[in-house]
């Protein structure tokens, strides 16, 4: 990514397992936001805690995805807030959350699913005056042509932009449509 010319702040180091090493790299290049996924992630932090921000990844199903991620990555949405004011209680800043549904995925009922539980959890924080969420990181997992033809793009991000419709204003969203974008090269 460096040699790439990527601006650091554009970057965010999703990484499930980060290495002391691996976070001094990141921050030494300018990078600054991280994704956790449970407590002994976020208190890798600690140290670093004026430096960074760190998005927390939260668990969702989605047995219709080709490659279901949920057992790999993220916590059970029902942990999140707790996650949320241990990392206060560290002095480690959440700025929001993270999902990833899965790879190569049918339709986009999981991806609307996963922004409404996230929509949730953002009210929750607020009403237990949590510092205000600003980010969330829809993930990818957006279908391309492979042996059978995919939905037409538009057509699969109407349920995810009515989804993002519901979440409060300045709410950044962002997100990583990998293969959506360099799949297609490949053939």
């Amino acid at each position: 990514v460096q040699a790439a010319g990527i601006a650091p702040e554009r970057c965010i180091h999703t990484h499930p397992v980060k290495r002391d090493a691996d976070i001094r790299k990141a921050l030494d290049y300018g990078v600054t936001t991280f994704v956790a996924d449970n407590l002994d992630e976020i208190a890798k932090f600690r140290r670093y805690r004026d430096r960074v921000r760190l998005i927390l990844r939260v668990s969702h199903r989605s047995p219709d995805a080709m490659v279901d991620l949920s057992r790999k990555f993220g916590c059970a949405p029902e942990a999140a807030i707790g996650l949320v004011e241990g990392a206060a209680r560290a002095g480690i800043a959440i700025a929001g959350f993270s999902f990833h549904v899965g790879s190569q995925v049918a339709n986009a009922d999981a991806h609307a699913c996963a922004i409404g539980i996230c929509a949730r959890l953002i009210e929750e924080g607020r009403q237990r005056g949590l510092p205000p969420f600003t980010v969330l990181d829809i993930g990818g997992g957006f279908p391309i042509d492979y042996l059978h033809p995919a939905q037409p793009i538009e057509q699969f991000c109407r349920p995810i932009r009515a989804a993002l419709a519901q979440l409060p204003a300045g709410i950044r969203v962002i997100s990583e449509p990998g293969r959506y974008i360099c799949g297609p090269a490949g053939f």
